[in-house]
């Protein structure tokens, strides 16, 4: 780990799956899917949470390696040059037989989007012999996705002391047993609140299950939602007030959850600041397609200084 006058420079892991998205891009917002067929824009980007969470980071200023899979195929050859092309390093990535992951996403006129995934065989991969304890090695931060074989990550990183970040996704439900090993292994939960009927009580439940210091809780529009372990209170957040178009919110909830560790753990913001931050960068994500969107450490210092989170 070194420091520069911006904060301190993060050797990060990130574990999961790389992939390639196919933004299928909507001129209504209900289409009929009965239809024989329609004509839209077609975008293909590199994407997923590993992804878009590698690509922050690196952005960022951060070094960044990714312990993950893609096929021995074209797309696979196109996500492992633009992870090379932002100098991550991808000497982990290891082969899926059944290919890289894919998802098509239908992305609609507000950038609002749902997504058909594809995940190739992660259910049963396995990374290669060593591959783990390598990832690990000089690790200051693991970033992990949902991946089911990275759940066999964390207890290794939390032997090494390593703080983890998982990134829950869209979930559903507080118990539901396919999380509950990432709950259990995390220093820093992130979540959708889309689907949360009750996001505080969620937040406090996630913090009863697991070690997590701190809770995230992306609420789209409506902002974001923090609860720190040390404060009985969730703090709200609304939307910071940037001038920038919405074209498509994939990667919104990875950026929100990088820009927040970023600001807490390399420049030692208060977790409300950190919030903020993260909420600016996954404003900045949301105006380009898939990654599109360029940023770096000064661009997102200047926005997020150019508005106040509540309570700052």
């Amino acid at each position: 780990m070194s420091s520069t006058d911006r904060g301190r420079t993060l050797q990060v892991t990130v574990v999961g799956n790389p992939g390639l998205d196919t933004l299928v891009l909507l001129a209504e917002d209900a289409p009929d899917l009965r239809a024989d067929g329609h004509f839209v824009r077609n975008v293909d980007a590199v994407g997923h949470a590993a992804t878009f969470s590698a690509l922050a980071l690196a952005r960022l200023g951060h070094r960044v390696r990714v312990l993950g899979s893609v096929g021995d195929d074209p797309a696979g050859a196109m996500v492992t040059a633009a992870l090379r092309s932002e100098g991550i390093d991808t000497s982990l990535l290891f082969r899926d037989p059944a290919g890289t992951a894919r998802s098509v996403n239908l992305v609609f006129p507000d950038g609002r989007r749902t997504f058909f995934y594809d995940g190739g065989s992660h259910m049963t991969l396995t990374p290669p012999a060593g591959a783990v304890g390598a990832s690990l090695d000089g690790a200051d931060l693991v970033v992990t996705t949902l991946a089911n074989w990275a759940r066999h990550v964390l207890p290794r990183a939390r032997a090494a002391g390593i703080p983890v970040a998982v990134d829950l996704q869209d979930v559903r439900w507080v118990e539901d047993p396919y999380r509950a090993d990432f709950v259990a292994g995390a220093d820093h939960l992130f979540a959708s609140a889309a689907h949360l009927d009750d996001p505080a009580a969620a937040a406090d439940a996630w913090l009863s299950r697991g070690p997590a210091r701190t809770v995230v809780l992306g609420a789209g529009p409506r902002g974001a939602l923090l609860r720190v372990r040390s404060d009985p209170a969730m703090s709200a957040q609304p939307p910071p007030a940037v001038e920038l178009p919405v074209a498509d919110t994939t990667g919104c909830g990875d950026s929100l959850a990088v820009g927040f560790l970023d600001g807490l753990l390399a420049q030692g913001r208060s977790p409300v600041q950190a919030l903020h931050r993260g909420q600016v960068l996954a404003r900045i994500v949301a105006s380009g397609l898939g990654p599109a969107a360029r940023y770096d450490r000064g661009s997102v210092d200047a926005l997020a200084g150019s508005t106040r989170p509540l309570g700052s």
